[in-house]
């Protein structure tokens, strides 16, 4: 008789849950997250001891029915089929020098990931800090000491993996990748079983082309175009540019101040978000290009897809004002 414990089922099971916790976290559900996640990283390190032998994965406590049955000596399994836990697992990998060692940060950070997957399971938990590169670590390192492809466990996930890891990315562009890789996840999942129309009527009911003028201010003017979403690839996102009260009219530098995409959600807050998307930071615009003015919130965040109130356009009479 076949075991139900195996390399491939263990594996498969790490994949699956992995998947989970990636979406749970692109929708910001901390304690779904850290549950799938914890599951994820006790069936892979489990998958780990497998890989070397079955019976690493029996507990010492005196019965030996299991023991038997993982090491291949009795083919029937016991009436109760029963596995260590992820900490003994853990710590198992720990001895084998696969994990980090005890009294260590990344040591401290994977086994706060495993206890809060506990409480959540139990009780719940409060708000907690971000755990996610602690998972992508820990996954990293247990796929390449069972030798399996970084890309074919994370699927459509791996492109977040690979910015959570990448020690070359400064805080502010992992930060970046991390949130255009989720806000695809949303496009994706918002629009999969949709028709291209349907995305097309989206698309158009959330963008209006040309110059708005959303709030003048004292030392600046915030303006807000369309533009090309980086994530969704969508035509679909406010561009907020800025320009200060002593630009000419007639030929305005806009400096990038932010984005907001109305499909898929991506926010960027400042001109080095913008940037580390991958967007310029600069447009040439000139008072031809204004096509109205509305002034409903001070938030640009707040601005999409709502902005719906016309104001008429004064415009100046002569070309050389300042604002």
């Amino acid at each position: 008789m076949d075991s139900p414990v195996s390399f491939e089922r263990l594996y498969g099971g790490a994949k699956r849950f992995a998947r989970l916790a990636m979406e749970a976290h692109a929708e910001q559900d901390q304690e779904v997250f850290l549950l799938h996640a914890g599951v994820s990283v006790e069936r892979l390190a489990k998958a780990a001891l497998a890989r070397v032998n079955l019976a690493l994965l029996t507990e010492v406590n005196g019965k030996d029915d299991m023991l038997l049955h993982l090491a291949g000596a009795v083919s029937k399994p016991p009436a109760r089929f029963r596995t260590i836990g992820a900490s003994t697992a853990i710590g198992r990998l720990r001895k084998m020098e696969v994990l980090p060692q005890r009294n260590s940060g990344e040591a401290d950070a994977l086994d706060g990931l495993i206890e809060l997957r506990n409480g959540v399971a139990h009780l719940g938990t409060d708000d907690v800090g971000d755990y996610l590169g602690t998972f992508a670590a820990t996954v990293d390192r247990l796929l390449l000491h069972v030798e399996q492809d970084r890309s074919s466990f994370w699927e459509f996930w791996s492109d977040t993996a690979q910015a959570v890891l990448d020690e070359r990315a400064g805080r502010l562009e992992k930060d970046v990748r991390l949130r255009m890789n989720q806000a695809r996840h949303r496009f994706s999942t918002r629009f999969a079983d949709l028709p291209e129309e349907a995305v097309d009527g989206a698309r158009q009911a959330v963008s209006e082309r040309g110059l708005i003028v959303v709030e003048v201010g004292p030392e600046k003017t915030l303006f807000q175009t369309l533009s090309q979403c980086p994530a969704c690839g969508q035509e679909a996102a406010a561009l907020f540019l800025a320009v200060n009260k002593d630009s000419l009219l007639f030929d305005m530098k806009l400096a990038a101040e932010g984005l907001l995409c109305g499909l898929c959600g991506l926010h960027l807050a400042s001109v080095d978000e913008v940037e580390a998307a991958g967007l310029p930071t600069t447009a040439q615009f000139s008072v031809e290009d204004l096509t109205r003015i509305v002034t409903e919130t001070s938030d640009p965040a707040e601005r999409l897809p709502t902005i719906r109130l016309s104001l008429p356009i004064v415009m100046p009479t002569d070309s050389h004002n300042t604002w």
